[in-house]
């Protein structure tokens, strides 16, 4: 086989693959925000293999999962497109659980439906995520930007939450409610209000595309022997550290989550 024959086919098979790359990650810390004894999203995180942006602020979609402690793990790193929503964890999942207002009473019902497709659901999350960055350079006061960061982690987390764990989710959030001066916030109301914005950002005419976000696959269970969760993580993201060789990921990458008391939910 030539040379030239070779590098042709190994550009095909890497154009049809996707745009994974491996790296090795460590988890930092949880910060110090934490609601009904899950600490919310942002986490940092270090990139061993590719260390110049280091920490990262990484944003756990999986409620699913949990971890304690400052593991290190390997994952799949994808840019957040249609094409790779194969490899994300989430992209084969439907149907998901869609929440349901009831604005007298302040709560959450939910039933499963088809809609919105997985990768609706994946830019809805990013769309969330950057809500959070834009809210602490916003005019709010202090208690008011902590109060929108456990909603906003609270919205995301609705998105791919399983059966066996729906219940413990909206019912955390039925439950919330924070009074900032004269004013009541109740979760159920702001987090049906936020997952409404998400989707008309996204669809079906909706400006938002997720440019400059990457979703962070586990792959297998981190340091501790444990099940790692997945994340998504904002621009500037690391060059490839590895390629897909016909076929197969060179190298692996990791992240993680932290959730109930004392562990970390990402």
């Amino acid at each position: 086989m030539s040379k030239k024959f070779f590098g042709l086919m190994l550009t095909s098979l890497l154009l049809l693959t996707g745009s994974a790359f491996a790296d090795s990650f460590t988890f930092l810390n949880p910060g110090n925000v934490t609601w009904n004894g899950v600490y919310v999203n942002p986490y940092q995180a270090n990139n061993n293999t590719n260390p110049q942006n280091n920490p990262l602020a990484i944003y756990c979609d999986d409620w699913n999962t949990d971890f304690s402690g400052t593991p290190t793990w390997n994952a799949n790193v994808y840019t957040l497109t249609a094409a790779n929503l194969p490899n994300f964890k989430f992209g084969n999942t439907t149907p998901n659980y869609n929440v349901t207002l009831d604005a007298v009473q302040h709560t959450l019902s939910y039933g499963l439906s088809a809609t919105p497709a997985p990768f609706t659901r994946y830019l809805e999350a990013a769309y969330l995520d950057e809500q959070y960055e834009n809210e602490q350079t916003s005019g709010d006061s202090a208690a008011l930007k902590l109060t929108r960061q456990k909603e906003l982690a609270a919205a995301m987390w609705t998105l791919f939450v399983d059966g066996s764990h729906v219940d413990g989710l909206i019912g955390a959030i039925n439950n919330s409610s924070d009074t900032i001066l004269a004013t009541t916030y109740h979760y159920a109301d702001d987090v049906a209000l936020f997952l409404a914005q998400a989707q008309a950002a996204v669809m079906p005419n909706g400006t938002f595309t997720g440019a400059g976000w990457d979703v962070i696959v586990p792959i297998g269970n981190n340091s501790n022997g444990v099940a790692m969760q997945e994340f998504l993580v904002h621009s500037p993201v690391p060059e490839p550290s590895a390629v897909i060789l016909l076929g197969s990921v060179i190298g692996y990458l990791g992240l993680t989550k932290l959730r109930r008391s004392g562990q970390v939910r990402l």
